[in-house]
Protein backbone atom coordinates (compact mmCIF):
# COMPACT_ATOMS: atom_id res chain seq x y z
CA UNK A 1 0.00 0.00 0.00
CA UNK A 2 1.26 3.47 -0.87
CA UNK A 3 2.23 5.86 1.89
CA UNK A 4 -0.68 8.29 2.20
CA UNK A 5 1.69 11.17 3.00
CA UNK A 6 3.44 10.76 -0.36
CA UNK A 7 0.27 11.05 -2.45
CA UNK A 8 -0.16 14.40 -4.12
CA UNK A 9 -3.74 15.52 -4.65
CA UNK A 10 -4.93 18.26 -6.98
CA UNK A 11 -7.39 20.59 -5.29
CA UNK A 12 -10.43 21.07 -7.55
CA UNK A 13 -11.91 24.47 -8.24
CA UNK A 14 -14.60 24.91 -5.57
CA UNK A 15 -17.42 25.12 -8.13
CA UNK A 16 -16.20 21.87 -9.76
CA UNK A 17 -15.98 19.81 -6.56
CA UNK A 18 -18.18 16.72 -6.74
CA UNK A 19 -18.95 13.39 -5.14
CA UNK A 20 -21.07 10.81 -6.97
CA UNK A 21 -22.58 7.71 -5.41
CA UNK A 22 -24.08 5.07 -7.68
CA UNK A 23 -25.64 1.71 -7.07
CA UNK A 24 -25.30 -0.41 -10.19
CA UNK A 25 -27.66 -3.29 -9.58
CA UNK A 26 -26.85 -5.15 -12.79
CA UNK A 27 -23.19 -5.37 -11.66
CA UNK A 28 -23.99 -5.75 -7.93
CA UNK A 29 -21.74 -2.74 -7.21
CA UNK A 30 -21.80 0.30 -4.93
CA UNK A 31 -19.61 2.96 -6.54
CA UNK A 32 -18.35 6.24 -5.09
CA UNK A 33 -16.31 8.84 -6.98
CA UNK A 34 -14.97 12.08 -5.53
CA UNK A 35 -12.53 14.82 -6.37
CA UNK A 36 -12.82 16.28 -2.86
CA UNK A 37 -9.32 15.89 -1.41
CA UNK A 38 -10.32 15.57 2.25
CA UNK A 39 -12.95 12.94 1.38
CA UNK A 40 -10.43 10.99 -0.74
CA UNK A 41 -8.07 10.87 2.23
CA UNK A 42 -10.88 9.82 4.58
CA UNK A 43 -12.04 7.04 2.30
CA UNK A 44 -8.46 5.79 1.93
CA UNK A 45 -8.29 5.44 5.71
CA UNK A 46 -11.79 4.02 6.15
CA UNK A 47 -12.00 1.48 3.31
CA UNK A 48 -8.55 1.37 1.71
CA UNK A 49 -7.07 2.13 -1.67
CA UNK A 50 -9.43 3.20 -4.47
CA UNK A 51 -10.23 0.99 -7.43
CA UNK A 52 -9.17 3.80 -9.77
CA UNK A 53 -7.25 7.07 -9.41
CA UNK A 54 -7.60 9.77 -12.03
CA UNK A 55 -4.40 11.76 -12.44
CA UNK A 56 -3.34 15.01 -14.02
CA UNK A 57 0.40 14.63 -14.47
CA UNK A 58 1.54 13.36 -11.04
CA UNK A 59 -1.37 14.73 -9.00
CA UNK A 60 -4.49 12.74 -8.14
CA UNK A 61 -7.50 14.66 -9.45
CA UNK A 62 -10.14 12.14 -8.33
CA UNK A 63 -10.65 8.65 -6.96
CA UNK A 64 -13.26 5.93 -7.44
CA UNK A 65 -14.08 2.98 -5.22
CA UNK A 66 -16.17 0.03 -6.42
CA UNK A 67 -17.54 -2.15 -3.65
CA UNK A 68 -19.65 -5.28 -3.96
CA UNK A 69 -23.18 -4.81 -2.64
CA UNK A 70 -22.50 -7.96 -0.62
CA UNK A 71 -19.79 -6.12 1.37
CA UNK A 72 -22.20 -4.41 3.75
CA UNK A 73 -19.52 -3.61 6.34
CA UNK A 74 -17.58 -1.35 3.92
CA UNK A 75 -20.75 0.34 2.70
CA UNK A 76 -21.84 0.96 6.30
CA UNK A 77 -18.43 2.47 7.12
CA UNK A 78 -18.77 4.89 4.21
CA UNK A 79 -22.28 5.95 5.18
CA UNK A 80 -21.58 6.24 8.91
CA UNK A 81 -18.00 7.51 9.08
CA UNK A 82 -17.19 9.43 5.88
CA UNK A 83 -18.05 13.11 5.93
CA UNK A 84 -19.65 13.06 2.50
CA UNK A 85 -21.88 16.08 3.07
CA UNK A 86 -19.23 18.41 4.47
CA UNK A 87 -17.85 21.00 2.13
CA UNK A 88 -14.12 21.68 2.43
Amino acid sequence: MKDENKKIYKEPIKTEMETNINVIYSENVFEIYTNNVSLQRQLNKIIGEPTEEYKIKRSIAGSKWKISLNDQSKINKIVLRAKIFEEK
